[in-house]
């Protein structure tokens, strides 16, 4: 009689263990079912459960040409960085006046002024590795016109604009960003730009469609 109460004694608590342990692998499990089944019905969006916000300021140099002269531009970039894989902002561009063309008219030499700009999206591939790869896209509008050259004509009545246009541009391209510290980065790539309704005197409309070598300065929140 002693040995069965000792075993009654040693026995009721494992049971009552073994249950407890049936009842949380079912809650467990029901909850787990549950949550399931909200994932399944839940709005997936860009920023994701885990969500992360940056932005940043930057200055960018590009080299391109124009009827077999060399043009050079500056410009800035500006945007906010969702979840470090997609940038939106504005962007512009305008060109350093050093290409000289020769005898646009009798007797006048001629320099291009202008720029352009607009919106851009930037998808980022790898955003926290030291060496990644993004790819801007960008469109808006701009401007472009031919001034005399204020260094080599000496005829005071020479100093206007000879011509000038407006037009549209899309320009995607394909970058590669290094992570030089935690807040800069240095970006380098190419990018094709096509232009719409450019009709300047003096060039073709196509010679504004070509490829562009950049150099990006970013300093922000990545």
């Amino acid at each position: 009689a002693l040995i069965s109460l000792f075993l009654l004694l040693f026995i009721t608590p494992l049971l009552f263990a073994q249950e407890s342990d049936r009842d949380d692998e079912d809650i467990t499990y029901v909850k787990h079912r549950k949550e399931r089944k909200w994932n399944r019905g839940r709005i997936k969006t860009l920023s994701g459960s885990g969500y992360h916000s940056g932005g940043f300021g930057a200055v960018s140099f590009r080299a391109t040409d124009f009827q077999d002269e060399t043009l050079v531009m500056a410009g800035f970039r500006g945007g906010w960085i969702i979840n470090r894989s997609l940038a939106i902002g504005f962007e512009g561009h305008g060109i350093i006046p050093t290409a000289e063309f020769q005898e646009v008219l009798p007797g006048r030499n001629a320099v291009l002024l202008g720029g352009y700009g607009g919106m851009f999206l930037e998808p980022i591939i790898f955003s926290n590795e030291v060496v990644h790869v993004t790819f801007p896209i960008a469109g808006g509008a701009g401007w472009l016109g031919y001034h005399d050259d204020w260094e080599n004509d000496n005829n005071s009545d020479f100093d206007e604009i000879i011509d000038d246009d407006v037009f549209w541009y899309l320009e995607p391209g394909i970058g590669l960003e290094l992570n030089v510290a935690r807040h800069f980065r240095i970006g380098m790539g190419v990018t094709k730009r096509f232009t719409q309704d450019l009709e300047l005197e003096f060039s073709r409309s196509q010679d504004f469609e070509n490829m562009n070598y950049f150099i990006t300065l970013k300093f922000g929140r990545f």
